[in-house]
């Protein structure tokens, strides 16, 4: 029956083939013109995806050192690498928070650490999400590290709710009192702390490797060896 529709109406026929034609040539041409956009712009990308990097592992190098799991060392690879297996070793980190969260002390400690780190993601997402938004292969990394900031914003704003610390001023009581994270402060306790401090930590570690790797897809560590040899050579 259908074959016999098509070879009845040749006219129908040849339209709907010169629409699928057009469809097709206009996704090529999409795809080629976005492909030659992501070309002329990767250095830049790459330049926002490396902030992106520092905030996250800003986060997570910080809650394992919050948690006593372990301290990483600047310009080493190996304490890095260890770092990052501690940090996404579930158990041990769920192990620590619940520590963590019996010491009043370290609980403040945490408090102030959280206010600092959603405070830089924050201005890096702020800094760059413009740049970022449009250029779909790298949205749903974007959305991630939002995500990651949103968590480590809503944390900070329950527990300075919450715990209040001593010396608090105005406007952090209330920046504290607008927040919508802090609606329903009093109904969350202490499980849904540790939950949120296993969830930064992994997340924020994911996200470290994740976005390097996406930065070096874009312009290899060789390129850069190669570039810096090539403007060296030739001043």
């Amino acid at each position: 029956v259908v074959g016999s529709f098509w070879s009845k109406h040749a006219m129908v026929t040849s339209l709907v083939a010169s629409v699928l034609v057009v469809v097709v040539s206009v996704a090529v041409v999409n795809e080629l013109l976005e492909r030659r956009d992501r070309k002329r712009w990767s250095l830049l990308a790459q330049n926002v995806l490396f902030a992106l990097v520092q905030s996250a592992r800003l986060t997570w190098t910080a809650m394992v050192d919050l948690l006593g799991l372990a301290k990483v060392e600047s310009g080493s690879t190996d304490s890095l690498l260890d770092g990052a297996r501690i940090a996404l070793d579930r158990e041990r980190v769920s192990a620590a928070a619940d520590e963590l969260l019996r010491d009043p002390e370290r609980r403040q400690a945490l408090q102030r650490a959280l206010a600092r780190l959603s405070a830089h993601a924050s201005d890096v997402i702020a800094r760059w999400a413009s740049v970022m938004v449009g250029a779909a292969p790298y949205a749903g990394l974007l959305d991630r590290h939002v995500e990651l900031q949103a968590r480590l914003e809503w944390l900070s704003s329950v527990l300075g709710h919450n715990e209040p610390a001593p010396d608090r001023g105005e406007r952090p009581r209330r920046l504290n009192l607008s927040s919508i994270a802090t609606e329903h402060a009093q109904d969350l306790d202490d499980r849904w702390v540790h939950d949120m401090v296993v969830s930064i930590t992994l997340l924020a570690t994911r996200l470290d490797y994740d976005s390097r790797g996406a930065a070096f897809s874009l312009v290899s560590e060789d390129w850069w060896s190669e570039r810096t040899k090539s403007l060296a050579d030739t001043t």
